[in-house]
């Protein structure tokens, strides 16, 4: 799994979700997945990285600590 980093759910998609893939319903869902579990996922299918991927959204001091 490879960590990527995002200001917010809305740019995670634009940076990493495949354009042919997207739905309407996208950004509602992973928004929802967020608040429920404090991180998103995408399969190696669906974003252009091409790994499994996920984005924890870590508070901004914790960023820093790799």
């Amino acid at each position: 799994m490879k960590l990527v980093e995002a200001r917010d759910v809305a740019d995670y998609l634009t940076r990493y979700y495949r354009r042919d893939r997207m739905t309407g319903t996208l950004l509602q869902t992973y928004t929802e997945e967020l608040g429920r579990y404090g991180y998103v996922c995408t399969s190696k299918h669906d974003n252009i990285t091409g790994e499994f991927i996920c984005w924890p959204n870590l508070p901004e001091w914790a960023r820093g600590a790799e």
